[in-house]
């Protein structure tokens, strides 16, 4: 029997807002939900030069490349639990991507005495796509 305030319940295809809670609730939501964006990026950030040993010999281990875009969709699929509206589910993948974006240009900004944060190497520039990809598959996927 379907409830006719969930219409797609157990419809895999589409996003299942919850009906049951408050403004305020899905509000605060997607406020920490934005906080954990954040702490993504500055986590991939501190984990991107990880290095594991084989053998004896230190090998690139960039797990944040492949954490990162998982991460996101379980952030923004999660937002979509608490409204239909794309634009405000898409909050954690714009926090992201502003805190990606601050870290980038840090050396540049006045005060931080040109501390690099994000090197210049592959792996940087493979996370924002990577990231960007996670978060927006998960707003195109559904109806």
């Amino acid at each position: 029997m379907r409830s006719t305030a969930e219409p797609h319940w157990g419809d895999p295809e589409r996003s299942q807002v919850r009906r049951d809670t408050t403004r305020r609730e899905r509000v605060a939501g997607i406020i920490w939900l934005c906080v954990g964006a954040a702490a993504a990026v500055l986590l991939a950030t501190l984990y991107l030069g990880s290095r594991i040993t084989v053998g004896g010999v230190q090998v690139p281990f960039p797990w944040p490349l492949v954490a990162t875009p998982w991460f996101l969709v379980v952030l923004t699929k999660t937002a979509l639990l608490w409204t239909d509206n794309r634009s405000v589910a898409a909050a954690p993948l714009w926090t992201w991507l502003a805190g990606y974006l601050v870290l980038v240009f840090w050396p540049a900004l006045p005060g931080t005495g040109g501390d690099t944060l994000l090197g210049a190497s592959l792996t940087t520039l493979l996370l924002l796509p990577l990231g960007l990809a996670g978060g927006g598959w998960a707003l195109l996927r559904l109806k």
